[in-house]
């Protein structure tokens, strides 16, 4: 598995760190301000130039011309024009995705995949109870494709979007497991996904993997160091080299509960007041913790991660994170579409904006796994986990 890879990761973080996250924009209540604003694009000129694009397609493509399929360009264009990687707009149907990265549910296959650079795609995990678990897909096994969607030839998050859909729809999936390429059909089911997964590790060494930021992950993480802290953790490693990022809220009600009273990070947000998050000193995590990064860490992750550096409350291990310091403004609109802004960036404690910068890891460290490429993902093979192992056993 490769952590270095941006290109398939980037569409990941259009939704990353969002601070405003499905406020109601009916259309007809911001009617008067919506025609205000857009007369200095919507000018006489332009719609007239619209009407004339409009009826030249429609006379001269050579099929069928979809209407609806032409506004929604429209609208996408609108928000591309900005130049903006991380402003979108995006269709009521691609909103179904947006909804189920905030919800952590989800309807498709049910398991983390990764794309390593020879093209394989590769499962890393398969959800309890989920579409994948069901047919007994497991960890390394190798997905070739979806129907006729080849995945070595697809974005990775294009090709996951193709295996989601509506609930008991289907698709054919061929993967290979060791030399044995097999055929199933796949029935899409709608799961829960946690977003932290933990384990006891070897000498009572906790393990917490946070995949993003959600609703729903504050009440994950504390169930998780509530069950480590039953049997008796000495030290806890947070692996967040997967995680895109999520709510801001979400990061920074985790912190509270790990950090003494400390700055958590600042927002400056274009027309309102500045915002501070801070932890206080009615609890903390009063462990040594070590925190895996990558350039896969991006937004939110890395709140979490400047936070334990800048206030020198644990080690940072792996590479250098993505470098996404910029913040969106997000609202729904009454046809169900979403709207997404980059609004505004963010500071660590330390008063740094790492937006393309990144956070370096206080121990730069190669991903490497000893164990079976084919088998299970195991935690004890990694030579990360190792190290942050070694640096929490050094201050016990």
């Amino acid at each position: 598995m490769d952590y270095n890879d941006k290109k398939i990761f980037r569409k990941g973080l259009l939704t990353g760190l969002i601070i405003a996250l499905f406020i109601s924009a009916l259309l007809i209540t911001g009617i008067f301000v919506f025609v205000y604003r857009s007369s200095a694009v919507l000018t006489p000129r332009v719609k007239a130039k619209v009407s004339y694009l409009t009826n030249y397609i429609q006379e001269k493509y050579y099929e069928d011309v979809d209407i609806n399929k032409l506004q929604e360009g429209l609208y996408k264009g609108l928000v591309e024009g900005l130049g903006d990687e991380y402003s979108t707009y995006l269709s009521a149907e691609e909103a179904d995705s947006f909804k189920s990265y905030v919800t952590g549910e989800l309807c498709g296959l049910g398991a983390v995949l990764t794309k390593e650079d020879s093209g394989d795609v590769i499962v890393l995990k398969v959800y309890e109870g989920s579409a994948a678990d069901e047919i007994g897909l497991r960890g390394g096994d190798i997905i070739v494709a979806a129907d006729d969607k080849m995945a070595s030839d697809m974005e990775l998050s294009d090709f996951t979007s193709y295996t989601k859909g509506g609930e008991n729809t289907s698709f054919n999936l061929t993967y290979r497991r060791g030399d044995d390429t097999r055929q199933t059909k796949v029935t899409r089911k709608k799961i829960k996904v946690p977003s932290v997964s933990h384990k006891m590790l070897d000498g009572n060494i906790g393990y917490i993997e946070i995949l993003e930021f959600s609703k729903n992950t504050y009440s994950e993480y504390m169930d998780a160091i509530n069950d480590l802290k039953a049997n008796g953790v000495k030290g806890v490693v947070f692996d967040l080299r997967f995680n895109g990022g999520g709510l801001v809220e979400s990061s920074a009600q985790i912190l509270d509960e790990i950090l003494p009273k400390a700055k958590i990070v600042s927002l400056q947000i274009k027309n309102q007041p500045d915002v501070t998050y801070d932890s206080d000193d009615e609890k903390k995590l009063d462990m040594p913790i070590a925190v895996l990064v990558s350039n896969r860490t991006a937004s939110a992750a890395e709140i979490f991660a400047a936070a334990i550096k800048d206030n020198n409350y644990g080690t940072l291990i792996g590479y250098k994170t993505y470098g996404k310091g910029v913040v969106q403004a997000s609202s729904v609109l009454e046809d169900g579409s979403v709207i997404s802004i980059t609004s505004g960036k963010y500071f660590t404690p330390s008063g740094e904006c790492i937006n393309e910068k990144g956070i370096e890891p206080d121990i730069k460290l190669d991903f490497e796994y000893k164990g079976d490429s084919n088998s299970s993902y195991d935690e004890m093979m990694d030579n990360q986990v190792l190290k942050a192992i070694e640096v929490i056993n050094s201050k016990l």
